[in-house]
């Protein structure tokens, strides 16, 4: 029929791998050690006016920006505002008009 013996998993390949495992990560890092790093170009007053240049433009940029924002906030609340005042007004007539209508002064349904 079958094999009759038992199919078992193998400490020493998991014990291995586990070991090998950590031999690559230890080589990595003093792989990066060892290897020289880049050294840093020392910066000098161009490349210190160029960012100065660079973040100027930035913050004029984003005040044009905050300007605009603000700008078009002011419309939208100003029109919002003078909808609102017109349903106010259109709501204090009707509530004025119905208020006629109850004393009989009004045009509509008034005492026969």
């Amino acid at each position: 029929m079958s094999n009759s013996t038992l199919q078992r998993a193998d400490g020493c390949s998991v014990f291995f791998s586990l070991i090998v495992a950590t031999v690559l990560v230890f080589a990595f890092f003093i792989l990066r050690q060892c290897l020289p790093t880049e050294e840093l170009a020392p910066v000098d007053n161009r490349v210190i006016n160029e960012r100065l240049r660079k973040v100027a433009a930035y913050r004029s940029e984003e005040g044009n920006f905050t300007e605009a924002i603000d700008r078009a906030h002011a419309e939208m609340n100003s029109s919002l505002e003078s909808v609102m005042q017109g349903i106010v007004n259109e709501y204090s007539s009707d509530k004025a008009s119905d208020s006629d209508e109850s004393n009989g002064t009004g045009t509509e349904g008034g005492g026969k």
